[in-house]
């Protein structure tokens, strides 16, 4: 990915701590995809609100901020979720949850950024020139899912991670 010279790109996080059942639920400590994916949809939704709405310290970053609509959503507390689940962060074990949570994060970005073309701004004005190596982009993360290690981390975690990218590249591809 080359950032693009003279744009803006709106950054968010989530705290990873927030999306694990509390203690004394039935799944205390585990991780709760589908909390974590609707908090990614509204997030990415507020983020595409926010491009028309914001000013740009230029006009050329204005312009090209529209017309590409660059997002950034990340997060927060990685370390210590893994903690909370005995998971050392430098293992095999901790990067394929992190892996997992990772690729869920961005398919379900992803996933919410082309749903919302779809249902009610069509793609962003630089989209059909990118499309192709922007598709192509897509499909690679969506690859590399698979290649989380699916003994070393929850099942469900990882079946949500797969189905957002699946999601993801279809609707791109349409929309």
């Amino acid at each position: 990915y080359m950032f693009l010279d003279d744009s803006a790109c709106n950054l968010a996080s989530l705290n990873l701590r927030k999306f694990q059942y509390p203690e004394g639920h039935p799944r205390g400590g585990e991780f709760d995809a589908e909390a974590f994916q609707h908090a990614v949809d509204i997030t990415i939704l507020a983020q595409e609100i926010i491009v028309d709405n914001a000013r740009y310290p230029t006009e050329r970053i204005g312009e090209n901020s529209h017309a590409f609509r660059p997002l950034g959503l990340g997060y927060a507390n990685l370390g210590a979720l893994l903690m909370s689940r005995g998971l050392p962060y430098d293992s095999d074990a901790g990067r394929a949850y992190a892996g997992a949570v990772t690729a869920l994060m961005g398919g379900r970005a992803y996933r919410m950024s082309a749903a919302i073309s779809r249902d009610v701004t069509g793609p962003f004005e630089g989209y059909a020139k990118n499309r192709e190596p922007f598709l192509g982009v897509m499909r690679k993360h969506r690859r590399h899912v698979d290649n989380i290690d699916s003994a070393l981390c929850p099942y469900d975690l990882l079946q949500a991670a797969r189905a957002s990218w699946d999601e993801a590249v279809q609707i791109g591809e349409k929309h």
